[in-house]
């Protein structure tokens, strides 16, 4: 897939999403299903995260030979970025911005660094559809993962939300 693919498929998603979550009652974004169980509005906000440190993670790609990326505490982010206590509005705001800006930036990576394969990556520790170790993968994968992250939530957020992720190809 080309990254202009990428970014087209980000954007809808973006666009549909914030439409639908925006139709959610307050009361059902800010309820906790348990104590230590994140609200829709803190679902939101994790990929929120998700979006500033994949960010990184795809600009740093054009400058490293490797796919080797720093984690981060997934639950510390979300505590400290207190998103229980900010408005909806607000986060679905952030949230919708910080995805339209990785549209932009996505059709600036080449399709070379895109398909250029490695072994050198974590991809079987952070990604959400886990590679065995060793086995080879790309820029894309990891796009490619970040947008299924995406509707993964998004499908926990909105009530019979339809993914338009496709399978990876590349």
């Amino acid at each position: 897939m080309k990254a202009i693919q990428y970014r087209n498929t980000l954007s809808t998603i973006v666009h549909k999403a914030t439409n639908e979550i925006q139709a959610i009652p307050e009361e059902q974004m800010s309820k906790k299903p348990a104590e230590n169980k994140w609200s829709k509005r803190e679902i939101l906000g994790h990929l929120i995260d998700s979006a500033y440190n994949n960010h990184r993670r795809f600009i740093k790609a054009t400058t490293q030979d490797h796919l080797i990326f720093e984690g981060y505490d997934q639950d510390a982010w979300v505590n400290i970025n207190n998103y229980q206590n900010r408005t909806t509005a607000e986060v679905i705001h952030l949230w919708r911005e910080t995805n339209l800006n990785l549209c932009f930036m996505l059709p600036k990576l080449s399709d070379d660094l895109l398909l250029k394969k490695t072994t050198q990556h974590h991809f079987h520790t952070m990604c959400m559809q886990l590679l065995p170790v060793g086995e080879a993968s790309n820029l894309a994968y990891l796009i490619w993962d970040y947008i299924f992250h995406q509707e993964y939530h998004l499908n926990q957020i909105i009530a019979n939300y339809q993914m338009l992720h496709q399978p990876f190809e590349g």
